[in-house]
């Protein structure tokens, strides 16, 4: 795994100005972009293989949720991994 990878992740959850510029992600390329541009380089295709790793442990009901979430909803972006789904209130 990559440490770059990690430590945007772990960015996102600790650093609000970081969490905040999460919000405008659509894309999972919005995503590494943006990473970069704080300066956490890692690959499309690490960060790919980092979220399909995550939602494989998802139960088919917490998929639903994370796959029928529109990509322009600001809760978006958050719901690739756990470290950031874990940041959301239920019922978000």
């Amino acid at each position: 795994m990559d440490s770059q990878l990690l430590e945007f992740v772990n960015a996102v959850v600790y650093d609000h100005s970081i969490a905040t510029g999460l919000k405008a992600c659509k894309t999972d390329h919005d995503i590494v972009d943006f990473a970069e541009s704080k300066g956490f380089i890692f690959s499309q295709s690490q960060w790919n293989d980092f979220v399909s790793n995550d939602l494989s442990l998802l139960s088919s009901e917490d998929l639903d949720v994370v796959s029928n979430t529109a990509a322009d909803h600001w809760t978006w972006a958050f719901r690739r991994v756990k470290p950031w789904r874990n940041m959301l209130m239920p019922g978000v």
